[in-house]
């Protein structure tokens, strides 16, 4: 019924956009002569018909590479930007129109899909070996997307003026001028997509287990390897065409699961639902275009299927998705944990004590001296333990949320915590452009308890179950960020100045901001070392664990509360930071942590000493010009994370 309904209003909306500029008595004799005479039907031949056949196929496109994804590597949080798709596309636009300028003579699609290919053959290289582990596959895609992301915002940041119109790219837009783009993406897709349907009785054995496709005879490495690649060229395509659409490719599988629980074909549903979801979305722009000025459809979107998704998700009763509920497995054997802190805290504190005392100024390098201390007390001392605090705080949320939802790809900002942050911020920098830090401060605050609160009350009714707490999650966070990229592509030279903050900035933090994320970073670490006992039943699953008497509503709900706090405070504190929430506890995994007390004291360690290098770096490597410490820990994390999976793959 749900599915009827918004395949009628997605309709509706495109017959009454015709209807508008044509008389319907017209349409056959434009579409059977396909002769253009006047200026209406140059509008929808030209205009509105292209416009709409690229929305059913780019949406059939992306639906079906997220469901690909999703029962490839068994994770609802997949999809087709997971393997730096998206992210490398636009890291290779940005990079050729500055630096290579010839390139686009060629065509921007071909650049986009070079960079999309080159980042999935990065991920696949890194993942190559035993039989390319699906977890192996999810965290190398997550490291080579975030680095790519990261050396986007960086380009972006460091030319705003010249790189405007690759904002507006980045939110999609699939405004046509004629059957260019139609006729180019629709033999693309229909060739790679009957490609996967062939396959999708292996992709169907792939998701119940490797054992169970070995069992029938099918290669798991080389089918996972052609599954990923044909679903990662279906995002790259759109992506090339008509910018980063993103959110369809996760929300399509997951709401065709929950409209139709009982169909085990899963391929299908899911690519005809993303091509009512964005024909819907983009119809819906369209309208509203009119009224607001161009709005990028893929914010749109998010926009759209954010609130369809959080319904359906309280309204589902079973995850139809075959997943593990353990965590993810050991890359290498455990190592004595005394050691590796004892080296944390030593390097630790080396890093305090180095980005006190050693910086740049405008006669070189120079070490702190007697007679400069309280200089550096004003200027530094808050900066350093802003970050430290941040880093702990964010790397203990990701950790716990990884732990207590049993999924790798859980995150600190997969709740919407920080962009509510950011959102608040966007509108008080914009709205409020002569307000003081703490105002600004206040109003980032309110937007990230209006979203936390939202998130608590839609999940306490359903005990906090791991699957629709995620789905929440994932569609308060799309609306969010939607609106996020709304103002940034549509802000004008005030939202310029939100591009610093969201990087990740400890420019302008005082010395009580500092102090009171370390005492909230501290509050969570000593949560999450009394909860060590919940995190560690948690792995066995739901049953179990409540048949060993934990309490998994009241768990799952302090553990929500910590992690959601613990973000709130780092992201008003410095901007909203993917990586430290998301891969320090697989770098803490990586290196030898398994008992959750002391993973969870490594995590603070390991992301306050990124965080603390990271801001000392970027206040010295190009001096007297800041670089955010946000983006550095990506560039200084994301190739250390990706070489120890390397190594642990060949192992």
């Amino acid at each position: 019924m749900v599915f009827l309904l918004l395949a009628i209003a997605a309709t509706a909306l495109s017959l009454n956009g015709l209807a508008h500029s044509l008389p319907p008595s017209h349409w056959w004799q434009l579409l059977v002569s396909a002769k253009v005479s006047a200026p209406s039907e140059a509008l929808v031949f030209y205009g509105l018909l292209p416009r709409i056949v690229v929305a059913l196929v780019a949406g059939f496109a992306l639906g079906l590479g997220g469901a690909v994804f999703q029962q490839i590597l068994g994770n609802q949080l997949a999809e087709p930007g997971l393997l730096g798709v998206s992210s490398g596309a636009g890291l290779a636009l940005a990079a050729s129109l500055l630096y290579a300028p010839a390139l686009w003579r060629s065509g921007p699609e071909v650049v986009a899909l070079t960079g999309a290919g080159l980042a999935l053959v990065l991920v696949l290289g890194v993942a190559f070996g035993r039989g390319m582990a699906s977890h192996t596959l999810i965290l190398a895609g997550v490291v080579v997307n975030l680095y790519c992301g990261a050396l986007y915002a960086l380009l972006v940041l460091l030319n705003h003026d010249f790189l405007t119109d690759l904002l507006r790219w980045q939110a999609g837009s699939l405004q046509q001028s004629g059957w260019h783009g139609a006729r180019m993406l629709f033999p693309q897709v229909a060739i790679v997509s009957a490609a996967i349907f062939l396959m999708q009785r292996p992709i169907a054995l792939l998701s119940l287990g490797v054992g169970t496709a070995k069992a029938f005879g099918v290669s798991s490495a080389t089918m996972k390897v052609l599954a990923l690649a044909c679903a990662s060229m279906l995002a790259a395509f759109v992506t090339a065409s008509f910018g980063i659409i993103g959110f369809i490719g996760l929300a399509a599988p997951a709401l065709a699961r929950v409209l139709w629980p009982q169909t085990r074909a899963r391929l299908v549903p899911s690519a005809v639902t993303g091509a009512v979801l964005l024909l819907l979305a983009d119809q819906l722009v369209r309208i509203l275009s009119q009224y607001a000025g161009d709005i990028p459809v893929g914010a749109a979107a998010g926009l759209l299927t954010g609130p369809l998704l959080v319904v359906l998700a309280l309204r589902h009763r079973k995850p139809s998705l075959h997943y593990s509920e353990t965590v993810t497995p050991s890359l290498v054997k455990p190592r004595p944990t005394a050691r590796l802190t004892g080296a944390l805290v030593f390097l630790l504190l080396v890093t305090l004590i180095l980005a006190f005392f050693v910086g740049q100024s405008q006669t070189g390098w120079h070490i702190v001296m007697s007679s400069d201390v309280e200089s550096a007390l004003t200027w530094r001392l808050p900066r350093i333990v802003a970050a430290a605090g941040a880093g702990a705080c964010l790397a203990i949320s990701g950790f716990i949320l990884q732990r207590s939802l049993r999924n790798p790809l859980a995150s600190p900002d997969l709740l919407g915590i920080g962009h509510g942050a950011g959102l608040g911020l966007a509108f008080a920098i914009i709205l409020l452009p002569v307000a003081g830090i703490w105002s600004k401060f206040a109003v980032a605050s309110i937007g990230a308890i209006v979203v936390l609160g939202v998130v608590v009350l839609l999940s306490w009714r359903n005990a906090f179950d791991p699957e629709r707490t995620l789905l929440i999650g994932v569609g308060l966070g799309s609306t969010t960020n939607a609106l996020l990229v709304l103002v940034l592509a549509g802000g004008g030279p005030k939202a310029a100045a939100l591009l610093s903050w969201f990087s990740g900035s400890t420019g302008g933090v005082g010395i009580d901001e500092a102090i009171a994320v370390c005492v909230v970073a501290f509050l969570a670490l000593v949560s999450g070392v009394m909860g060590h006992r919940w995190l560690e039943l948690s792995a066995l699953g739901d049953r179990l664990a409540g048949g060993l008497g934990v309490l998994l509503k009241t768990s799952r709900a302090l553990a929500l509360v910590t992690a959601s706090v613990g973000t709130a405070a780092a992201t008003v504190v410095i901007g909203p930071l993917s990586f430290v929430g998301l891969m320090i506890p697989h770098l803490v995994r990586i290196a030898g942590f398994r008992r959750m007390a002391d993973s969870v004291i490594g995590c603070a360690l390991f992301g306050a000493l990124l965080m603390v290098f990271s801001d000392w770096l970027g206040r010295n490597i190009i001096w007297p010009w800041p670089m955010s410490p946000g983006l550095l820990a990506a560039f200084i994390g994301g190739p250390l994370l990706l070489w120890l999976i390397q190594r642990s793959e060949r192992r």
